[in-house]
């Protein structure tokens, strides 16, 4: 099999569920190509993902194509991002940090509402130091997000006496895929529950859908059902459970 033929039965294969591999297609971007460590077989794929340290394991597929995929992973610490079958297959060989039960949504662009955002600006590169300011001030910032993020998609916030207060972004924005993922999410803690969240995470939704993006996810903890009610007003649906964690695998010895 071609490298080319290779790609695109990686890409078939994510294709098949294109909610929760999002992240995966995105990835598949030639411009993201010497961030990417991809195994697969007939039925089944797995990603390395080397843009963050440590990086990031993805699996998609049959239980039984996946098994073999996961003997062929370098035993390493990693993020992880896995539906339970391939969370409970890995459970001998993991020792994990940390790990939380997630939903993946998706917008039903149908029932995006028509709201009038207002009080909210389009943040750039040029507020990065602002941002930072204010994720590193809370231990529950958003852990994920990336300089390079800025520019790659809509962010937006709110400010109160000069500072950012609340704001919204992405975690991807593949038009190549013509997938995105809303993240970065966050509202200081005095300020929560006054709907600022929805004003700024709307207004990022509606920037991506201008720019023609067809699928549009998000990732939010079970048990945070602000945020849930918050996405769902936005008209967001609850595709998968999955697990999201760190921790070290010694996969080379998994039977």
């Amino acid at each position: 099999m071609s490298e080319s033929e290779r790609r695109q039965h990686i890409k078939r294969l994510l294709e098949g569920d294109r909610v929760w591999c999002a992240y995966a297609l995105a990835d598949l971007d030639p411009a993201e190509a010497e961030r990417c460590i991809w195994l697969t077989n007939k039925e089944g794929v797995v990603l390395i993902y080397k843009g963050f340290d440590p990086a990031v394991l993805f699996a998609h597929g049959e239980p039984d194509m996946l098994h073999l995929l996961f003997d062929q992973v370098p035993s390493d610490n990693y993020l992880y991002t896995l539906k339970e079958s391939s969370r409970k297959m890995l459970d001998p060989n993991l020792e994990p940090v940390f790990e939380a039960r997630m939903w993946r949504m998706f917008l039903d662009r149908d029932k995006f509402p028509s709201l009038s955002i207002t009080g909210v600006e389009r943040l750039g590169p040029d507020d990065l130091s602002a941002i930072q300011q204010l994720y590193g001030r809370y231990s529950d910032q958003p852990d994920a997000f990336q300089e390079r993020q800025l520019a790659m998609g809509p962010f937006f916030g709110i400010r109160e006496n000069g500072e950012i207060i609340s704001i919204a972004g992405v975690h991807i924005v593949s038009p190549w895929a013509s997938v995105a993922a809303i993240g970065n999410v966050f509202t200081r803690p005095d300020r929560r529950g006054q709907g600022l969240a929805t004003q700024t995470s709307a207004a990022v939704v509606e920037a991506v859908l201008e720019d023609g993006i067809d699928t549009i996810v998000l990732n939010v903890a079970m048990d945070n059902e602000p945020a849930i009610r918050c996405y769902e007003n936005l008209g967001f649906t609850t595709h998968c459970d999955y697990y999201e964690g760190s921790g070290y695998f010694n996969l080379a010895q998994l039977s």
